[in-house]
């Protein structure tokens, strides 16, 4: 058994965890940081053994990159769309031009972590060596850790069960001709993706969604009339007003658009309108098969999101649903025997492989639950289950109460939702609560004044990298007592309004993860104003509404920040120098600094 103590210990090798080891490295150049991730390359989602041909991401080149390195163009799909080879690529050359390789060690994952006197000591798996970090970020992100069905089991089965995770290392196994049938479980993102991977092998595919969830995934085309693209409209500024949220509720617009009657009236007829348009872009209505992958949510089902959103990233995604050889079934797995599926509904399917994309699970069972709960990370289960108590001295009953009446009075539209077939949890007390100061700092090691660790990446968004950049610079200012956090009133009604914010906007989606695809300017927003950074980087008012904004909009802003804080302390230098000579002491610069004389 060895142990190695470094300054700083970044769990996570994706675009928060190499952004957020690079910054601490450009704010403190001398700092040993260690990079800690579970796969064998860079990337997290997008790691080299989780690609397959057609992961494509939802947006277009030029949006999902960091703000000062540009991605290059080759590779594209034909409509102009970020491959996940490109991703991947981009990352490891950002860990390379960075020299960040060699801070990193692979194929660790990290267990258990425990408080120490200074610090946090971390466990790994399948080993005995332990590391001891002075400071701790956790940038494992939401897409790492499986989650798998625990209503039936797999130890019957004689057919290959595998998790969406595992799609890239497998693909090629599934290629096989002797691989004619495959079962693809759940509605998210990732199984749109599997199955048409799968029929562009040729396979027959049994699509199973369930009855009882949140159903099929909110699903737009990638341009709208040939020419107006979804996730460039969704990064203006206008979006802010037309997409309520939480981050942006004062000023003359936000009221037009969210409690005039006149603008809630535009507002629901952009949605209705964005709504219809998806709808009709699906084919929904053409009665075959691909009807039951409509969104349980018939009004405004792209503004709700309820079972996640998501945006055709192929051109013949929908021609290829609609004529492959696929059937779509609602319903559960009740058992597995060999190779067939017992349904609960009493049919039966042959299978040779099952693929589960059934989400994700417990990104934070590194730490106990007593930890998690110091940390404001959601426990799994109830507390009273785990026979924990709330040690916290804040009344999150009444904070949270009151938070749910402000978001109401704020967002009219938000406060009567759409009655759902199945709703996730409509118990406040049920939802999972990130009690995370600006989604990051804990606010019970806040109040403590304890700037030893930070979660990244509990956020969301439709813009990745840009978010990963200026939510780890102002942690990491924050850390090294650069910047000072708001008083306890403040942040318990930052934390409770956007936990209630989150469960209404995103219903399901916002029951149960930080979800806030629509509102990643709102959040860069946020964040800029604490750092004393114009946010507002277009050349005029009608620009700032209209053009979208792109991460290189906001390249230089750590630049900027450093000269403002060069322009404070020289003021404060300046006043300082002014108030000694008006005591009428004689005071001159030298090698030792400020002497008398």
């Amino acid at each position: 058994m060895s142990t190695r103590q470094v300054d700083v210990a970044i769990i996570g090798a994706g675009w928060y965890g190499l952004v957020a080891a690079r910054t601490y490295l450009r704010l403190r150049p001398e700092t040993d940081v260690l990079i800690i991730d579970s796969d064998k390359t860079v990337g997290g989602v997008w790691s080299k053994d989780r690609l397959y041909p057609n992961l494509v991401a939802q947006v277009k080149v030029g949006f999902f990159e960091y703000s000062d390195t540009p991605m290059p163009k080759s590779g594209t799909t034909k409509n102009g769309m970020v491959t996940g080879f490109m991703i991947h690529d981009y990352l490891q050359k950002y860990a390379e031009d960075h020299e960040l390789m060699s801070r990193i060690r692979f194929n660790t994952f990290v267990e258990r972590v425990e408080r120490i006197s200074d610090g946090w000591r971390l466990h790994s798996r399948d080993s005995d060596d332990i590391i001891e970090t002075e400071k701790l970020l956790v940038a494992t992100g939401v897409t790492s850790i499986p989650s798998l069905p625990t209503t039936f089991s797999v130890e019957g089965a004689s057919i290959p069960v595998i998790h969406s995770k595992q799609l890239g290392s497998s693909s090629q196994l599934i290629r096989s001709d002797d691989v004619e049938t495959v079962t693809v479980v759940g509605a998210s993102k990732s199984a749109y993706d599997a199955v048409y991977m799968l029929l562009s092998m040729g396979k027959q595919v049994n699509w199973l969604i369930r009855p009882d969830g949140s159903g099929p995934l909110a699903i737009v085309p990638a341009d709208f009339f040939g020419f107006i693209n979804g996730i460039a409209t969704s990064s203006t500024r206008l979006m802010t007003y037309l997409s309520p949220s939480i981050l942006n509720s004062t000023g003359a617009l936000s009221g037009f658009f969210q409690r005039s009657r006149i603008g809630r009236w535009c507002t629901g007829a952009f949605w209705d309108t964005i709504t219809y348009l998806s709808n009709q872009h699906a084919g929904y209505g053409q009665e075959d098969h691909v009807s039951a992958l409509k969104p349980d949510i018939d009004s405004k089902s792209i503004f709700w999101a309820n079972s996640g959103l998501g945006i055709v990233t192929l051109p013949d995604f929908w021609p290829r649903i609609h004529k492959g050889n696929v059937k779509i079934i609602r319903d559960n797995i009740a058992s597995i025997k060999e190779d067939t599926l017992l349904l609960r509904g009493g049919q039966t399917l042959r299978t040779d492989w099952l693929v589960l994309c059934t989400g994700w699970g417990d990104h934070y069972a590194m730490f106990d639950a007593d930890l998690k709960a110091e940390l404001g990370l959601p426990l799994i289960g109830k507390p009273k289950a785990l026979g924990l108590k709330d040690k916290s001295a804040i009344n999150w009953e009444m904070v949270n109460a009151v938070a749910d009446r402000t978001v109401n009075e704020r967002f009219p539209l938000l406060a009567n939702t759409p009655k759902l077939k199945y709703p996730y949890d409509s118990n406040i007390s049920q939802q999972r609560h990130w009690k995370l100061y600006r989604r990051s700092i804990p606010i019970d090691l806040a109040l403590n004044n304890d700037r030893s660790l930070a979660i990244l990446g509990q956020i969301h968004t439709a813009q990745t990298p840009l978010v990963s950049e200026i939510q780890s610079f102002w942690t990491i200012l924050y850390m090294l007592g650069e910047i000072n956090l708001p008083d306890e009133a403040t942040m318990t009604k930052e934390i409770a309004e956007w936990n209630a914010w989150t469960r209404k906007r995103y219903l399901s989606q916002g029951q149960k993860a930080p979800y806030a695809i629509y509102d990643f300017l709102s959040y860069v927003d946020a964040i800029c104003q604490d750092l004393g950074i114009n946010s507002r980087r277009k050349s005029n008012a009608l620009a700032e509404l209209l053009i979208p904004y792109r991460p290189s909009d906001f390249n230089g802003f750590i630049d900027e920040w450093q000269n403002n804080r060069s322009l404070e302390l020289n003021d404060m230098v300046s006043s300082c120098l002014l108030g000694l000579k008006m005591n009428g002491s004689n005071f001159r610069m030298n090698g030792n600094g400020l002497t008398s004389g």
